[in-house]
């Protein structure tokens, strides 16, 4: 695991800068817009609620509930060129999941997905969209997704939530938890660069190296302790999932890769 130290000036002037971010009015989204703007960077806040207070004039804010399409890709139109995608919206679990409810004819009910419609599909709307914006633009922007700890430690007593917090890892792989910390580790790993890949995938080579943002990493936050997870998940695979079951599945993963140009 590695221990990381992540200090405001370690984040660098941000003038000129675009940022989009969803659920900035509160918690850590709050804390994360509100770096942005003490940097510099111009930030678009996508929040279903206002900010409690007047966050001033480097934060814009604009009604946006992430789980409609329609309404995030009109966010992206009116956003202008943006540097800085954030994905920070987020719901916690507050029925049963599993729990039988009946309809008024006695049948069990589909039980609602609304977490999964927050934490999950918007995520990955908010994604591509911000990934097509950047292909458009020609620019190599930054995303950062935030999660929660029950993605790696999940709890039983939220099963759905824990299992919407850890698939947007899966499928693009970024940042996690609670208020001013958080929203430092969010801004410091949408502007910090390193110089490894942590995980290659399909056709990636494992000696690929070069400059980059951080691509795969989570940064686990807990009060003010930072902790990088992906690089010791990515190295000690093959002793935890074997070494012959590493090499088969990257040939798996190529033969199977139908991107273009990767």
């Amino acid at each position: 695991m590695s221990s990381l130290e992540i200090r405001q000036e370690d984040i660098p002037d941000l003038h000129g800068k675009r940022v989009i971010i969803t659920g900035g009015s509160s918690g850590i989204g709050l804390a994360a817009a509100t770096i942005f703007a003490r940097k510099g960077a111009k930030v678009l806040n996508l929040d279903i609620n206002p900010p409690s207070e007047n966050l001033g004039n480097e934060i814009e804010y604009q009604q946006c509930d992430v789980s409609k399409w329609s309404e995030l890709l009109e966010a992206f139109k009116q956003a202008g060129n943006i540097d800085i995608a954030v994905s920070n919206a987020g719901v916690s679990e507050e029925t049963d999941y599993f729990a039988d409810t009946f309809g008024t004819d006695g049948e069990i009910l589909e039980p609602s997905y609304g977490v999964l419609d927050v934490n999950l599909r918007a995520v990955l709307n908010f994604t591509k969209l911000a990934l097509s914006h950047f292909r458009r633009r020609k620019y190599e922007g930054s995303i950062v997704i935030t999660s929660s700890a029950t993605a790696y430690a999940p709890e039983q007593s939220l099963p759905v939530y824990s299992a919407s917090k850890l698939a947007p890892i899966i499928a693009a792989g970024l940042p996690v938890s609670s208020a001013e910390f958080v929203g430092l580790a969010v801004v410091y790993s949408a502007v910090a660069t390193q110089q490894r890949l942590v995980e290659p995938y399909g056709k990636d080579k494992d000696e690929k190296t070069g400059p980059s943002r951080w691509n795969g990493r989570t940064i686990l936050t807990l009060g003010d302790r930072y902790t990088e997870l992906e690089e010791p998940v990515a190295s000690l695979r093959p002793e935890w999932f074997g070494k012959e079951n590493t090499r088969l599945t990257r040939l798996q993963q190529t033969a199977t890769d139908f991107r273009t140009g990767v």
